[in-house]
C-alpha cells in the first residue's frame, strides 16, 4: 500500500518523463523539418540555375545561325536554318519569343519567332539596314539600329511591335548623329530592365566609341558614361538596372583591339575590370540571378563562349567550335559569339 506522498511523487516523476519525451520528439520533428526545408531550398536554387538559357550565334554549320543552350553549356540547339545571315538575337521579356535580324530576304531586316524557331515573322521593311534589335521590358516595343536615314549613319529607332488603332507602329527616332556630328555609329543598344533608358555606344564626340545613355521614350537627356581614348563598346545592363557591363581596350596602347570586360554603376562611376586575357573578351551578358556573366572570348584564336562568376572568377568554357565557313554576304567571324542570357 502506497502512501499519498509516494503516489504524488510517482505521478510527478511520470509527468516529468512524459514532458521530456514530448519535448525530444518535438525537437526531433522540428530538426527534421528544418533539414527538409534546407534541402528544398537548395534544390530550388539548382533548378533555377539549370533553367536559365543562353541565346547565341554560331557558324558551326556553315553560316551564321541562331542557337540556344543551357547556362552550363549543355543542350546546344540550332533554331534557325537559312542560307543567309541570322543573328543579333535577343529574348522577349517573358522568354516566349526571340527577335533577331536576318538578310534572308536580301536586305538586313528585323524578324520575330517563337523560342523553338517556328512562326517566323518579318516586322521591318526598309531600304536601309535594320539590325541589332532590343526588346522593351514590357514587351510592347523594340529598339534597333537602322541606316534608313542615309549618310551611312547608324541611328537608333524605337517602334511598337504591333500597330494598334490609336498609335500604330509609332516609329520614333532616338538619335540624330548626322545632324550633330560626323559620327557614323549609334549602335550596340541595350534597354534597361526598368524601362527608363537605353545604353549604346557612339563615336559622336570623337573618333572612338564611348558608352552613352538616353531616355528610352524620346532620346532626350543624353549622358556620356566613359571618357577614354580607348574603344568602349557593347554595353549591357545588370538585371536590377543598377550596373552596366561593357568591353574596352583601355589597357595598353589606344585602339589596340584587345578588349577586356568591365562593369560600372549606372552613372558611370566605380568602373571595375572583370577579365584579364591576352586575347579579346567582349559581348558580356549577366544572368537573371546576377550570379554569372556569359561572354565571347578570342582566347582560343576564334570566338568561343565562356561563363564566369559576376566578380570575374571561375571562368568556364561553354562552346567548342569545330569548323564551318559562313556563306552569307556579311563579314562574320567563324565561331560562337553574341551570347544573351535569358530573362528567367
Amino acid at each position: 500500500m502506497y502512501s499519498k506522498t509516494l503516489l504524488i511523487s510517482k505521478a510527478f516523476t511520470l509527468a516529468l518523463i512524459g514532458s521530456l519525451l514530448v519535448s525530444c520528439i518535438d525537437a526531433k520533428e522540428e530538426k527534421q523539418t528544418t533539414v527538409i526545408a534546407d534541402v528544398k531550398t537548395e534544390i530550388t536554387e539548382i533548378e533555377t540555375a539549370s533553367n536559365s538559357k543562353i541565346l547565341f550565334t554560331s557558324t558551326r554549320d556553315g553560316n551564321a545561325e541562331i542557337y540556344t543552350m543551357n547556362i552550363d553549356g549543355s543542350d546546344q540547339k540550332r533554331i534557325t536554318n537559312n542560307a543567309n545571315y541570322d543573328g543579333d538575337a535577343t529574348w522577349s521579356p517573358d522568354g516566349e519569343k526571340i527577335v533577331f535580324s536576318s538578310d534572308r530576304d536580301g536586305n538586313p531586316e528585323i524578324y520575330i519567332m517563337d523560342v523553338d524557331g517556328s512562326n517566323i515573322k518579318r516586322i521591318t521593311d526598309s531600304e536601309g539596314e535594320d539590325n541589332s534589335p532590343e526588346w522593351s521590358p514590357d514587351g510592347s516595343m523594340i529598339a534597333f539600329n537602322t541606316s534608313r536615314f542615309g549618310n551611312r549613319s547608324s541611328e537608333i529607332l524605337r517602334r511598337n511591335i504591333e500597330g494598334g488603332e490609336t498609335w500604330g507602329l509609332n516609329p520614333t527616332r532616338l538619335t540624330f548623329a548626322v545632324e550633330t556630328h560626323s559620327a557614323s555609329a549609334n549602335n550596340f543598344i541595350s534597354w534597361s530592365p526598368d524601362g527608363l533608358q537605353i545604353a549604346f555606344e557612339s563615336d559622336r564626340d570623337r573618333d572612338d566609341p564611348e558608352i552613352y545613355l538616353i531616355n528610352a521614350v524620346d532620346g532626350s537627356n543624353m549622358q556620356r558614361l566613359t571618357f577614354t581614348r580607348a574603344l568602349d563598346e557593347v554595353p549591357s545592363w545588370s538585371p536590377d538596372s543598377k550596373q552596366i557591363l561593357y568591353s574596352t581596350d583601355i589597357v595598353g596602347e589606344p585602339h589596340n583591339g584587345n578588349y577586356e570586360i568591365y562593369i560600372m554603376n549606372r552613372d558611370g562611376s566605380d568602373k571595375k575590370r572583370l577579365t584579364n586575357s591576352p586575347n579579346s573578351d567582349t559581348n558580356p551578358s549577366m544572368s537573371k540571378d546576377k550570379k554569372h556573366i556569359v561572354f565571347e572570348s578570342y582566347r582560343g584564336g576564334h570566338p568561343e563562349l565562356y561563363r564566369m562568376n559576376s566578380n570575374g572568377s571561375n571562368v568556364i568554357k561553354l562552346t567548342n567550335y569545330k569548323g564551318g565557313q559562313p556563306n552569307g554576304e556579311r563579314e562574320f567571324p567563324n565561331g560562337n559569339l553574341d551570347p544573351v542570357c535569358s530573362p528567367f
